[in-house]
Parts: structure tokens; sequence; C-alpha cells
């Protein structure tokens, strides 16, 4: 029960470490989103590798091998992830990017559906609705404001979202921290790749690096951490449920940190989103119980 405890509270911890990276993104002047997926997700494979090394010394490797492929699997879906958000957040508001994260929750209980035999039930079916009218309504006031590209990139990440929380849950007793070692690695050889091509290269202001490295640190790397921690103990569609106080608080923090308001298109569907999670909530069946086979 005390493990159970801690990994809710981890869970609950997560999104308000990742709710920062809006705000942050904003207030950098030069760097591209991939010089900032290069920057931040090779800071967080650094920060990540010192943090297994620190907590399990000679027996990193046994831990490696015990997440196995699956791990591998779940980085790399969380990478797609990573890379989509900043690509997200350089073509729509933070608001519109963020509060499409509202569908994770779906995604993750009907995934988790198929592979890990968790219930799908009737408020599950509900919220989907929902879901799909709250996202239509946050599309729509997005074209208005040439924001449509943004809004399908930030759709996509959040699908991937979902299929890393239901991946993580592949191997409910195994520390699976590696998966985000994974993901830095995946994120920021996509990065260091897409720059190389596009030839803008590696050369920027010394303050925007040293965000990107604060959002690999703390954003991702304390939250990637604490979301993983979670996933020993806590089912995907609760996880992801969880996942849904980041796009509550992004728009706050931009609203409050660089004066970006949200459409009022963003706030009508991002409410309809958050009832059809709430219905979820509320479903006490356990839409992320092991049904009986």
């Amino acid at each position: 029960m005390a493990l159970r405890h801690h990994g809710h509270l981890c869970a609950f911890a997560a999104p308000i470490f990742w709710s920062i990276s809006g705000v942050v993104i904003r207030s950098t002047e030069e760097v591209n989103e991939w010089q900032i997926n290069f920057y931040r997700s090779g800071a967080l494979a650094v920060f990540v590798l010192i943090v297994l090394l620190v907590r399990y010394r000679r027996g990193l490797w046994r831990t490696m091998r015990a997440a196995g492929l699956t791990a591998v699997v779940a980085g790399a879906f969380i990478s797609v992830a990573y890379v989509g958000n900043i690509v997200a957040l350089m073509h729509t508001t933070v608001a519109n990017a963020m509060l499409l994260m509202a569908v994770a929750p779906l995604v993750a209980a009907v995934t988790a559906r198929v592979f890990l035999g968790e219930r799908l039930t009737r408020a599950v079916l509900a919220g989907i609705a929902l879901a799909a009218l709250g996202i239509a309504i946050i599309v729509g006031g997005g074209v208005t404001r040439g924001g449509l590209y943004g809004d399908v990139i930030a759709l996509t990440t959040v699908m991937f979202l979902g299929f890393y929380a239901v991946a993580l849950r592949r191997k409910p007793g195994v520390d699976m921290v590696p998966a985000v070692l994974y993901s830095g690695l995946f994120a920021a050889a996509v990065g260091g790749l897409v720059t190389l091509a596009t030839g803008t290269g590696f050369a920027a202001p010394a303050r925007d690096i040293a965000m990107c490295v604060f959002l690999g640190v703390v954003q991702i790397g304390i939250g990637g951490i604490l979301f993983a921690i979670a996933a020993r103990t806590v089912p995907a569609a609760q996880l992801t449920l969880y996942a849904l106080l980041e796009p509550v608080l992004q728009p706050l923090w931009t609203w409050l940190g660089v004066g970006e308001v949200p459409a009022g298109a963003t706030f009508i569907g991002g409410a309809i989103i958050l009832l059809a999670v709430l219905l979820q909530a509320g479903d006490r069946a356990g839409a992320g119980e092991r049904a009986k086979r």
C-alpha cells in the first residue's frame, strides 16, 4: 500500500516538472526546435545516466538488461513525444499543444485494453467521444491563428505518450528508468541529425543552450524519472490522467511568464476534454485494472 501511495505521489509530481517547458522555450532567443531537441535530450541522457550510476553502481548493466527491449521501445515512443512537443510548440500556441495532451489517457486506455488486458469501460468510451469533440474545437480555434500544423504534431505527440505509458506497464515490477535514458539518446540523435542536415549547425547563444540543459535535467529529466517510477504501481490510464496536470499548468505559466493569452476555443475545448478525463477518474470499475481472462 505504501509503495502504491508513493507511486501516485510520483505520478502527481511528474507533470508539474513537465509543465515548465512552454514558458522556458518561449523565453529562448535564437535556437530552433531541432537545436532545442539536441541540447535538451543530450542533457537528459547524461543526467539520467548519472542518476542510474549513483543508484546502481556496478549493478547498472543488470538493471539495463532487466528493463530489456521493452525499455528501448518505450524510450523510442517517448522520444517521438519529446521531439514532437518542441516542434508543436514552435508552430502553435502552448495552450493548444498542451491541452491536446488530454487525449493521452484515452489512447492509453484503449492500447492497454488491447495489449495488457486492462478493461475498457463505458466511461472510457464516453470519454473518447467527449475528447474528440474537445480536440475538434481546439484545432478549429488554432486554424484561425495559423496553427493547424502544430496542432496535428501535438496530437501525434500525445498519442505516443499514451503508447509510452502502456509500454512502461509491460514490466510493472522492473525499474524502467533506463527507458528515460534511451529516450534522451534517441531524441538527441534525431535533433542532431536534422540540425546537420538542414545546415543550421549547433552554434547558439550560451543563454539558450543553458535553458535547454535546464529543460533536459529538470523538466524531462526529473519529471521523466518520477513518471517511470510511478509506472511500477500506477496503471497506464491513471498515469496519463495524472499527466493532465501539465496541460492545465502550461498555459498558466506561459500566460504569467510571457503574456501568451490562450484562445477562447482552447479554453472551451480544454474544458470538454477535462470533463472526459473526470468521467474516467470517476469510473471506479477500474479502467486501469486487469480484466479477468
